[in-house]
């Protein structure tokens, strides 16, 4: 067995200088063993007839003496990758003795080695990983309902349900690994960025990316409301169940229940953590969703690159014939305006004026305005428009009669709060259904809170509130036009009255 801290002699001939060689030769060998058995036995000369025999190694070998073979053989050997044999055959002459031949075998951690590269390059030209599998949020939503709604007595084994859903929190991360692993490598080949056969693929690996990213989006919220709605505590009872159970089936008396138990909770914790922000740490799942929106982006600008090196070479008859015959389908002067202005741009530009906004709504937006046409004199260098001088127009009827308005309505939503606190504090999921007057009030008091460092609060009227945090559940608070989903929050009031 091999140490943590010991150097590892078998890899060396991974990166030695002359790895050109070395890499060759254990892979042949690897090879060769693999397709005869175990154990198998070769000569110089055997070896040196395929390296230069072989089409993998495109003749690189051609000019390979017997002696830079052999010593490449005697380094290997001395790193334990090959080990050397003596010819054991009976020698009939003087000279078949003098030349009795070395015969070489492959050890076991170097067709391991090999295995595994082999296996790495295989992972890494292979497709996998960009065929995101859309099922996995779905199934472990359904893991979670089930360790949501369990409690003693029921009929399937938790057990079961536990390495399920870890089963799948597995297969997320390394699907995520191996989509990231292959968007990675295909933006950082600048050589297929850079040619005109990247665009094909472009659209194809966009889609893919934008896939994986809506997959992930679509769910995580939902799986991250789970993870908020079972407390600590249901899956402290969770993991005691499960090892207890453990425990009465180990049949060795090594089990340990303290470290079972304390190897499902980080268990629990990581995926968790993969969904939920914890003490402030960033979860993972974000972190992919961002690499994957800037990896859209950079492939999109380089493919846009590429596009505009190919279509400047490109011949531009078939354009032009096309523009030629939609100018001559105008029927108008106007229209030959306009679609000139369309293709080459506005040669002209006019002011643009808008309507000023209605109301101080920050949701009121332009698109919600009727279309209106204003005229708009022809500004000409050294004239000026004179100006018609207007009344100032006052009513302070209709003054009065918005000022009054407003007034009885913050005159209801005093009352209307006042009802709430009567109990000096607020606690929202304990809270009626309430009329949509009073919603703005109360996450305007929710957002001062946020935004202070004493988590404070002030009414209009001056009553101070502290904002205080009660669980980590989630908690729905109805008013009369929908429901609004919140964290388990309330507001208790601070001092007396107003102040």
């Amino acid at each position: 067995m091999y140490s943590l801290y010991d150097k590892i002699e078998e890899t060396k001939y991974l990166s030695e200088g002359k790895a050109g060689i070395y890499r060759p030769i254990c892979h042949l060998l690897f090879q060769k063993t693999a397709q005869e058995f175990q154990g198998s036995m070769y000569t110089v000369g055997e070896i040196l007839a395929d390296l230069k025999r072989r089409p993998e190694f495109e003749d690189r070998f051609m000019d390979l003496t017997d002696r830079d073979l052999d010593e490449a053989l005697k380094s290997l050997e001395k790193w334990g990758n090959v080990i050397g044999h003596q010819d054991t055959s009976k020698a009939k002459r003087i000279e078949e003795l003098k030349n009795r031949r070395s015969l070489y075998s492959i050890t076991d951690i170097t067709i391991e080695l090999e295995r595994m590269i082999e296996g790495l390059q295989n992972s890494l030209q292979s497709i996998r990983g960009i065929e995101f599998e859309r099922h996995i949020p779905d199934r472990m939503i359904e893991e979670l309902v089930k360790l949501k709604t369990w409690h003693e007595g029921q009929t399937y084994d938790l057990r079961i349900v536990w390495k399920e859903l870890m089963d799948r929190f597995k297969s997320l991360q390394t699907e995520s690994s191996n989509f990231f692993a292959q968007i990675s490598r295909a933006s950082s080949n600048e050589e297929l960025m850079r040619t005109a056969s990247f665009l094909a693929y472009k659209e194809k690996f966009v889609q893919m990316l934008r896939n994986f990213v809506l997959v992930i989006m679509e769910k995580q919220e939902k799986v991250k409301h789970y993870f908020l709605d079972i407390p600590d505590d249901a899956i402290q009872r969770i993991v005691d169940h499960i090892v207890t159970k453990e425990a009465g089936s180990d049949l060795t008396g090594d089990f340990s229940a303290e470290e079972s138990r304390a190897a499902r909770l980080l268990e629990w914790q990581g995926l968790k953590g993969w969904f939920v922000e914890i003490n402030g740490k960033k979860p993972g799942v974000r972190f992919l969703i961002d690499q994957a929106k800037n990896t859209i982006v950079r492939v999109v600008k380089i493919a846009e690159q590429v596009t505009d090196r190919y279509n400047h070479f490109k011949s531009r008859k078939n354009d032009c014939l096309q523009l030629a015959r939609l100018f001559a389908s105008a029927r108008t002067i106007e229209e030959c305006h306009r679609l000139s202005a369309y293709v080459f741009g506005v040669q002209q530009t006019f002011h643009l004026y808008t309507v000023p906004k209605r109301s101080d709504d920050y949701h009121d937006t332009v698109w919600e305005y009727d279309p209106h046409e204003i005229t708009i004199s022809k500004n000409r260098p050294g004239r000026r428009e004179g100006k018609i001088k207007q009344a100032l127009d006052e009513n302070p009827l209709k003054e009065y009669e918005l000022l009054k308005q407003h007034q009885e309505l913050q005159t209801i939503i005093r009352r209307y709060f006042d009802e709430l606190s009567a109990d000096r504090k607020i606690v929202f999921e304990e809270l009626p259904i309430l009329h949509p007057i009073i919603r703005n009030t109360l996450l305007d008091l929710i957002g001062q809170a946020n935004a202070s460092s004493k988590k404070t609060a002030r009414t209009d009227n001056g009553i101070k509130f502290c904002l205080k945090e009660r669980s980590d559940r989630w908690i729905k608070v109805r008013f009369k036009d929908g429901t609004l989903m919140m964290k388990d929050l309330e507001l208790e009031r601070i001092g007396g009255g107003n102040t």
